[in-house]
């Protein structure tokens, strides 16, 4: 299911997380949040953008889609806890925004390989996706309960706001 015309590296990408167990896809999750909780998601894949005075830059966060700007790391913290109790383990935890502990499998390394040589347009279309189907619970399947991001929003609507900071 998507939402908009895609790529197929996009399209690679989410073939590729749809055969990984749900640590994995936990782990990715948390990786790409991090990534946006830190403004790591910009179009002109600036490593630090918060240091630049650029007029035409645009960075994805959760506050550009009308989110609070804290929701990030609040998902972080949420994921933090449900990938314990998944996985028994209690060797993540958030700190400063960032999920400290991550460690990840050379299965998930191609993923995350792949999404960092994504452009910002594809970006927003692998975060719109992942909107859709974590709100649909599609994402990992019926056993994990899911965190409502806003509650008066669907996951096509949150989706949607992201679109509409692609470049043309």
């Amino acid at each position: 299911m998507y939402i908009t015309e895609t790529t197929d590296n996009v399209r690679k990408l989410f073939d590729n997380l749809e055969n990984m167990d749900n640590a994995s896809k936990m782990r990715f999750l948390m990786y790409i949040f991090s990534l946006l909780n830190n403004n790591q998601i910009n179009n002109k894949n600036i490593a630090n953008p918060d240091l630049v005075e650029d007029d035409d830059l645009i960075i994805f966060n959760f506050e550009s889609i009308g989110f609070a700007p804290n929701l990030c790391t609040v998902f972080l913290q949420y994921n933090i806890l449900i990938y314990k109790v998944l996985t028994k383990s209690d060797e993540l935890y958030e700190e400063n925004g960032n999920v400290m502990g991550l460690k990840f499998e050379s299965e998930e390394e191609k993923v995350i390989s792949s999404f960092e040589r994504l452009d910002f347009n594809e970006k927003l279309d692998v975060f719109s996706e992942i909107f859709i189907r974590y709100d649909n619970n599609t994402l990992y399947g019926d056993e994990i309960t899911m965190f409502p991001f806003k509650l008066e929003e669907s996951g096509f609507t949150t989706a949607k706001l992201i679109q509409d900071l692609k470049q043309k």
